[in-house]
């Protein structure tokens, strides 16, 4: 065991994680990828397609990441990064230390698993929220509430998020400099809302990302704040936050020109 945990498992290209047996075999047959790195079947090479009994196996495993991740993001989420051992999360799965590694080359890897894993759905909803066609004054509030819903709805992912969104954050592995990255492209696209909003004179003035950067901090400061997800809750309601953001961004009916 401790001369395969060396060598380590065959790792995927993408995400740096190790590869079960049945990836590395499904990695060598011809597939279509999705913009989100889902593996989808390919029309053109029907020998892509899994056998019923390949098709268990990879349910099993898929299924088994599954847990595995969900349990990471609970301990990590109540203990944090440093305090939680690879033997707590095999515990609380039922699995052995070992067949963690089949999954994850490390702690590090299945850490920035479990914070990639939510932020694509974040991102989407997102980007989603800014495409609609409402009025921008509505979007920008929205988004606000968008952001709270979320992290009460990932509640630990939420905890882990907001630690890493706090200055002064310890960093760990590559997940600081990819949350950094998020943050920019959180920035540009809240931006681009609020440059609408001036344009449709229903949003302050101001230069757009420096209104953009005070808007996610005011939405991080609630993070902390929040019964739901923060680890030192404050009395502050979510409508009463919304009601806050609306009249610090938005202009009153009656100053529109």
């Amino acid at each position: 065991m401790a001369a395969a945990r060396a060598r380590g498992p065959a790792k995927d290209k993408a995400t740096g994680e190790a590869k079960s047996a049945g990836a590395r075999r499904a990695a060598r047959a011809p597939r279509a990828t999705k913009a989100t790195g889902t593996r989808v079947s390919s029309k053109s090479a029907p020998e892509a397609t899994l056998s019923p009994r390949e098709a268990r196996r990879q349910l099993r495993i898929d299924t088994g990441r599954e847990q595995i991740l969900d349990t990471a993001e609970q301990l990590f989420g109540e203990r944090g990064y440093h305090e939680t051992g690879l033997k707590e999360v095999a515990e609380r799965c039922e699995f052995s230390v070992g067949s963690l590694y089949s999954f994850f080359e490390g702690k590090d890897a299945l850490y920035q698993a479990v914070m990639r894993r939510r932020s694509i759905g974040y991102w989407e909803e997102m980007e989603r929220l800014a495409a609609d066609p409402a009025p921008a004054d509505e979007r920008l509030v929205a988004m606000a509430r968008l952001q709270v819903e979320y992290f009460r709805k990932y509640p630990s992912w939420g905890r882990l998020t907001t630690r890493v969104l706090t200055p002064g954050a310890p960093a760990v592995g590559e997940v600081q400099s990819g949350f950094r990255e998020s943050y920019r492209n959180a920035i540009n696209l809240e931006a681009g809302m609020i440059v609408a909003g001036q344009r449709e004179g229903v949003l302050r003035s101001g230069d757009p990302h420096a209104l953009a950067r005070m808007f996610s901090s005011l939405v991080t400061a609630f993070h902390l704040m929040d019964p739901a997800v923060s680890d030192d809750p404050a009395d502050f309601d979510v409508e009463e936050f919304l009601t806050f953001i609306a009249q610090t961004f938005v202009v009153p009916s009656e100053d529109r020109g």
